[in-house]
C-alpha cells in the first residue's frame, strides 16, 4: 500500500520549505524568523539518530538564518554570529560554501572592517571551485 505524502511525517526539507513559505506570507520579521526556524532546529536535532544528521540540520539553519540576516541587512553583530557558526559547523558541500561567502562579499558595504577576511574567504572559495574536474 502507499502512503500519500499527507499521511507520512514530512521530512526536514519539506518541514523547512513549509516553515519558509509561511513566513513569507505573513510577511514576518528577521525575529520571528529566526526563533521558528531554530525551533524547527531543536525538534529535528532531538529526532537525529546520528552525529552527521544533526550536523546537516544545524547547517541548514544556520545558513538559511545567515540567508535571512542578510536579507534584512542586519548588522555585524547578527549576521557574523550565523556566519562564524556555519564556519564552525564545517560547509555541507561546496555548494554552500559559494553561497556563504557570495553574502559575506555582497554584505561587505554593511561592514567594511570585515572585508579582509571576506576577499580571503572568496579566494578560497574560488580555488576549491577551480580544483573541481571538469
Amino acid at each position: 500500500m502507499v502512503t500519500s505524502r499527507h499521511e507520512r511525517t514530512p521530512t526536514f526539507g519539506e518541514e523547512i520549505d513549509l516553515l519558509y513559505l509561511e513566513l513569507i506570507k505573513t510577511n514576518a520579521p528577521y525575529e520571528n524568523c529566526k526563533r521558528e526556524f531554530l525551533k524547527l532546529e531543536k525538534r529535528w536535532v532531538q529526532k537525529a539518530k546520528t552525529t552527521s544528521q544533526r550536523l546537516a540540520v544545524q547547517r541548514i539553519i544556520s545558513s538559511t538564518i545567515l540567508t535571512e540576516a542578510y536579507g534584512e541587512s542586519m548588522p555585524w553583530k547578527e549576521f557574523g554570529r550565523w556566519l562564524r557558526r556555519i564556519q564552525n559547523l564545517g560547509f555541507r558541500d561546496l555548494g554552500m560554501r559559494v553561497h556563504v561567502t557570495c553574502l559575506y562579499v555582497q554584505a561587505l558595504d554593511l561592514f567594511p572592517r570585515q572585508a579582509r577576511e571576506a576577499w580571503e574567504m572568496l579566494a578560497d572559495t574560488e580555488r576549491r571551485v577551480r580544483r573541481l574536474r571538469r
